[in-house]
């Protein structure tokens, strides 16, 4: 008799435990004591919770650029070659090479090919960009933006590009766009 209200007694507790949890939100830990330990949230309109540089023109942040860049044109690339069809963020890097600081505003344009030419994806509302300045006045640099592509286009299956213009403060090519290809699968 002791054994089954006991039995009876665990059983409710979990089941209250259970029935408590908060479903809209459902946390998942990886990692363990040994390394790293990354909390993912997921929910369906998660904020992101990265502290920017410059967050008006989402640049993440700024390094020195790498010995390797050095002598090469500028170019700007993307995190990853391939992203699945839900991607919400694509982190995108951008080298300059020069001594030149770079002036950006908040622009940068998602394109799609189409098979024949570049097009715009079908995007999931109005989109208007205020493209003021912004400058790190340092130079050589690697910049690392975070574009919310999912927030702004739907995005199927393709080949992608993201465009994005710089002004240089000194030298006589005054301003350039820069494209970083990726795929959805």
């Amino acid at each position: 008799m002791k054994s089954i209200i006991i039995v009876l007694t665990i059983t409710f507790c979990v089941s209250v435990v259970s029935c408590t949890n908060n479903p809209k939100q459902q946390n998942t830990i990886i990692g363990g004591t040994d390394g790293t330990t990354e909390m993912v949230i997921n929910e369906k309109d998660c904020k992101d919770t990265v502290t920017y540089e410059l967050q008006d023109c989402l640049l993440w942040y700024t390094k020195q650029l790498p010995e390797e860049y050095k002598g090469q044109k500028a170019c700007m690339w993307t995190e990853y070659e391939d992203y699945r069809e839900n991607v919400q963020i694509i982190n995108v890097f951008v080298a300059n090479p020069t001594d030149a600081w770079w002036l950006f505003g908040r622009s940068w344009y998602l394109e799609v090919w189409n098979g024949k030419e570049w097009s715009f994806p079908k995007s999931k509302g109005d989109l208007i960009w205020f493209d003021d300045g912004f400058a790190i006045e340092k130079a050589p640099l690697i910049y690392c933006f975070r574009f919310p592509v999912g927030r702004y286009y739907h995005l199927s299956k393709g080949k992608y590009r993201i465009k994005k213009g710089f002004s240089m403060n000194k030298g006589k090519d005054k301003y350039t766009d820069l494209t970083a290809e990726f795929h959805i699968k």
